[in-house]
């Protein structure tokens, strides 16, 4: 299993409407091919140590070969060609093997 982990830091302007909508449109992901775990959702900790990074994603491959798929995948292209524009310039992607 490969985890896939991705934090988006949105523009300052970006609604609360459009914040949920930002993780609604994410779940499309979930219908490419090898994805067997998936989750998105708004951070809400209260430690003060997110980095203005407000929306995080997980997604569990079956292996490299899924994850490697997904990246060039169309779904994966129009799903963040719909939420590009609220993403400020900053993402942090960790992926990890076990």
């Amino acid at each position: 299993m490969v985890e896939h982990f991705v934090f988006f830091k949105l523009q300052e302007d970006t609604k609360e409407e459009d914040k949920k909508k930002i993780v609604e449109t994410l779940y499309g992901l979930k219908e490419i091919p090898g994805i067997v775990e998936f989750s998105a959702g708004l951070n809400h900790s209260q430690e003060g140590k997110s980095r203005g990074f407000e929306v995080g994603m997980r997604i569990g491959f079956q292996n490299q070969a899924a994850l490697d798929a997904y990246l060039p995948h169309p779904i994966h292209k129009s799903v963040i060609g719909q939420v590009r524009g609220h993403f400020a310039d900053s993402s942090f992607v960790f992926d990890y093997t076990w």
